[in-house]
């Protein structure tokens, strides 16, 4: 939330599971939804933080504390959506304009980390400025807490030490 502060942006939306999990804490099916777009998070500056699951797998999220609200995804890709995924992309631009307009107190401007050209095309018809997501999200990583720090270093100690065994 810090680095969306610093770009005066609104909130962002999340569809990297890196990204997602980073975020909030949880997964789902990441390497699926690395290459198709079917869930992802919106964390607003002063707000929710909404995950939304694919296919109603709203009990994979709705015990996280980081998770104020778990809703079904609205997927347009092609996968789910077919021919109707114009129709489909309105429908998911307009639930997250919802969501801004309520807790986004004016401010337009929008993160943004992956999205098809459907999800940009519409989320602009609601006049959305969008910036860079995966920028904010690199920047926000480079910060590390003392836990992080910690587990990082019991990472690198657990792979040497299994390398030392080989």
């Amino acid at each position: 939330r810090d680095q969306l502060k610093v770009t005066d942006c609104a909130g962002i939306l999340l569809y990297d599971p890196l990204n997602i999990r980073y975020a909030t804490d949880s997964t789902n099916m990441s390497l699926w939804t690395a290459h198709n777009a079917a869930r992802y998070a919106l964390v607003m500056i002063e707000g929710p933080v909404i995950i939304f699951e694919f296919d109603a797998h709203e009990f994979l999220s709705n015990h996280n504390p980081l998770i104020t609200e778990v809703r079904p995804a609205t997927t347009y890709l092609y996968f789910t959506a077919g021919e109707f995924s114009s129709q489909r992309a309105k429908l998911w631009a307009d639930e997250i304009t919802d969501i801004v307009d309520e807790f986004g107190a004016g401010n337009k401007r929008l993160a943004l980390d992956h999205c098809a050209p459907e999800g940009v095309h519409e989320l602009q018809v609601h006049g959305f400025e969008l910036v860079n997501g995966e920028a904010l999200m690199e920047q926000a990583r480079l910060i590390k807490s003392i836990e992080e720090m910690h587990a990082m270093r019991r990472s690198i100690f657990a792979a040497e030490k299994s390398m030392s065994v080989m």
